[in-house]
């Protein structure tokens, strides 16, 4: 069997050896208040440490009772970052949320709300977090050209729209009996107004398109997921005037019947959208053979 060559030990290793040692001798006997040093320092230190993470609450504070939400938040943001195991680090967190909402920064208080959530899972103050996600989500779309040229958000990208519909659905089916209950179920109700009447709103340009196939799908999605909204009744007449130009005539009468029986005083009937009377007349017709 070979032998393992041994390398031989550079000279310089017992120099290295010493001067490790003179350290590690400087390290045991340096200022007092490091570990193994006077217990009364280490306490002072740490009392030291809580009285800065309570200024930079404090000054957080003063900032929010001013007004001044932006300087709020890096308050926060500092003392999280410096101190986030200390006594202040769960409240701060939830203080970023109202601060990042009032200062409009919709993205940041989401990010906010999704750290307490992820950090905090059972905390009773999900649920807050959780709303506070849900309102963000709302605002989000909301921006300054929306604002200044008065444009309608139904007819925007509804997505923000529908993640804040989702927050609101959590808040109402995982906390029932919590604050924010009965205004999450009334949010959810006006935002499915608002996702009903996006649908429509892109229904009516590919019909302008005359893109109809595109537009009865639109149509259809009104009338099966929107059930209890306004916009069901212009989808059943988006669909027959779809239909009527598809040269579905049967899937036509159809349509027409159930506009008619359910809101018969449609626009769409009074007009020569569908040639008038067209439900009746078909009634009468299966009447007859029958």
């Amino acid at each position: 069997m070979t032998r393992q060559r041994k390398h031989p030990m550079p000279r310089f290793l017992p120099l290295l050896v010493i001067v490790a040692l003179a350290v590690a001798v400087a390290a045991c006997g340096g200022p007092r208040g490091a570990e193994g040093g006077d217990p009364r320092d280490r306490r002072a230190g740490a009392g030291q440490q809580e009285r800065s993470a309570a200024e930079l609450y404090e000054q957080a504070q003063r900032s929010m009772e001013r007004g001044d939400y932006r300087t709020a938040a890096e308050r926060l943001e500092d003392l999280q970052a410096r101190y986030p195991f200390g006594p202040y680090s769960r409240q701060a967190q939830l203080d970023l949320i109202h601060a990042y909402y009032q200062a409009r920064e919709m993205g940041s208080a989401i990010s906010a709300a999704d750290r307490f959530i992820r950090l905090n899972p059972q905390d009773e103050h999900v649920v807050y977090a959780r709303y506070m996600r849900g309102r963000a989500n709302l605002d989000r779309g909301n921006d300054f050209l929306t604002r200044t040229f008065d444009i309608d958000r139904r007819t925007r990208d509804p997505n923000a729209i529908r993640e804040a519909y989702a927050d609101f659905q959590r808040v109402a089916d995982d906390f029932p009996d919590s604050e924010f209950a009965d205004d999450a179920e009334e949010q959810m109700v006006r935002l499915r107004q608002h996702l009903a009447f996006y649908e429509m709103h892109v229904a009516n340009y590919y019909m302008r398109r005359g893109a109809y196939i595109a537009a009865a799908n639109r149509a259809q999605t009104v009338i099966q997921n929107f059930q209890g909204t306004p916009a069901v009744r212009d989808a059943l007449a988006v669909l027959a005037e779809a239909y009527g130009n598809l040269e579905l005539d049967d899937l036509k009468a159809d349509v027409v019947r159930v506009l008619e029986m359910n809101y018969p005083d449609h626009p769409a009937l009074q007009d020569t959208l569908f040639s008038p009377g067209l439900g009746a007349a078909s009634r009468r017709g299966d009447d007859g053979e029958s």
